[in-house]
């Protein structure tokens, strides 16, 4: 399949223009054209324009150019692994079926009767079944510049200097290449939560809080600083830990029967949670509990974005459309926008990308006088909805206001997403709202109804 550069390279640089700080927020990144789900990373050109004119020779230089280290995730693969991985064969396991062999009864009646009857192998009729997942393969990614001789030759009064500045050009590109590469591997791992939100596999930990205590509800940003908030949290989520253990289609955004023993599993916590509870925990063992597990902990400074001064609401937001999140008549929405996200808890299954074969290639063109030198590696990417993934976020609370009803009572004031709430009203008033559906319990004066997101809720009593 041919993959154009315009598919992929203004998404890339908005990558790296969010983790560089250089936008005011999280800007929405569209993963369909490299990302998960059966597609591929397309080629591209980067670093356009290295060398502006020097019109002035340089008398005194002074270099800043440090390699940066690659901060590598678990959901990185090598070259045979990533094979593995987008080339899946799925076994759906059987029903159990009722079986003779123990068997206290004799046969009833008949020819037969007073005798035990031996059961047939050939009534044994169920197949395995069987899923294949393909994937999508392999893309190539480049990076280039071209270096021009004359220029930088006249710029410098030393031939050391000359070449102190060449190679900083080289680590300068390759600095490039590794922070491309860093925030390509964070993309497919934030498509991964966008498909685990989309499949209702995101838990609102602040909605944990917040239901217990409904009159004094806090916000996502006092949470970080609230130490039986902390409390709650990570004792929820060391509880999904222990639940992925058990075979389930709970936490599998495709509803596979699947499990996630502690040596599969990838524990993705923000640093901004990570140092809060720290703080906030001083003797609790969660630190210690996540840091024992076979693949430690990853402490993740921000998902997409760092924004301008690494702000909670950027460094927590992810914003990723993919073609593939929607599936007509099931999923609308193809775009997922969360804030809050604090941990991304998978198994290791759910989330791959692979960076090999990286090469490099030179070339002079004597007419021009100029090298141009280009840097190339094979990259691919998928996200597997069949595995364990499962997304843990803080979002407000939203309120509910009752209007034409004084004496009207609720369960919760306030709004919690997947939570059934009672409304309890005057007799001989009738509820309506076009943010919630109302369901009447029997022929009384009690309304049920639970919201979707934690968006303000209208009623209305007439």
């Amino acid at each position: 399949m041919a993959y154009d550069v315009s598919q992929i390279y203004n998404v890339v640089n908005s990558a790296a223009a969010d983790a560089l700080g250089k936008t005011s927020g999280v800007t929405k990144l569209n993963t369909t054209d490299f990302v998960s789900l059966g597609k591929q990373l397309s080629s591209f050109d980067l670093l356009d324009g290295w060398f502006g004119a020097l019109s002035k020779r340089i008398s005194k230089t002074v270099y800043f150019a440090r390699e940066k280290e690659l901060k590598r995730r678990s959901v990185l693969r090598d070259e045979q692994e990533w094979g593995a991985f987008i080339q899946k064969v799925y076994y759906k396991m059987p029903s159990a079926s009722a079986n003779d062999t123990w068997a206290d009864k004799p046969v009833a009646s008949g020819d037969d009767e007073g005798k035990y009857k031996q059961a047939s192998p050939y009534d044994v009729d169920t197949s395995v079944e069987v899923k294949a997942l393909i994937f999508g393969g392999k893309g190539t990614w480049t990076i280039e510049v071209v270096r021009p001789l004359i220029q930088i030759k006249q710029a410098f009064l030393s031939e050391a200097a000359m070449f102190a500045f060449v190679d900083g050009i080289y680590l300068t590109i390759d600095n490039a290449f590794k922070l491309e590469e860093e925030r390509l591997e964070a993309l497919a791992v934030n498509t991964g939560m966008a498909l685990a939100l989309s499949r209702g596999n995101g838990i609102n930990l602040l909605n944990l809080y917040n239901m217990a205590h409904d009159n004094a509800v806090i916000t996502a940003e006092e949470a970080m600083t609230n130490a039986e908030f902390m409390r709650i949290a990570t004792k929820k989520i060391g509880d999904v830990i222990d639940q992925l253990k058990n075979i389930s289609t709970v936490y599998s955004p495709f509803e596979w029967e699947t499990f996630t023993p502690e040596e599969k599993l990838v524990v993705e916590i923000l640093g901004q949670f990570a140092s809060a509870f720290d703080v906030y925990l001083q003797a609790d063992t969660f630190h210690e509990q996540l840091t024992n597990l076979p693949n430690g902990m990853e402490k993740i400074s921000f998902w997409q974005s760092s924004g301008k001064n690494f702000d909670f609401a950027d460094v927590s937001k992810i914003d990723i459309e993919n073609d593939a999140l929607q599936v007509e008549g099931v999923y609308a929405a193809k775009r997922v926008t969360q804030g809050g996200i604090l941990a991304f808890i998978h198994d290791i299954e759910a989330v791959a990308c692979c960076f090999y074969d990286k090469r490099t290639w030179e070339m002079v063109n004597p007419r021009a006088e100029v090298l141009i030198h280009g840097d190339k590696a094979e990259k691919g990417y998928a996200v597997d909805g069949n595995a364990n993934a499962v997304v843990f976020y803080v979002e407000d609370a939203g309120t509910i206001t009752v209007s034409g009803d004084s004496g009207a009572t609720l369960k919760y004031n306030h709004v919690y997403s997947g939570i059934q709430n009672v409304l309890t009203v005057t007799a001989g008033k009738t509820p309506t709202s076009t943010d919630v559906t109302l369901t009447q319990v029997g022929e009384t004066d009690v309304y049920t109804f639970v919201p979707t997101t934690n968006a303000d809720i209208t009623i209305t009593c007439s």
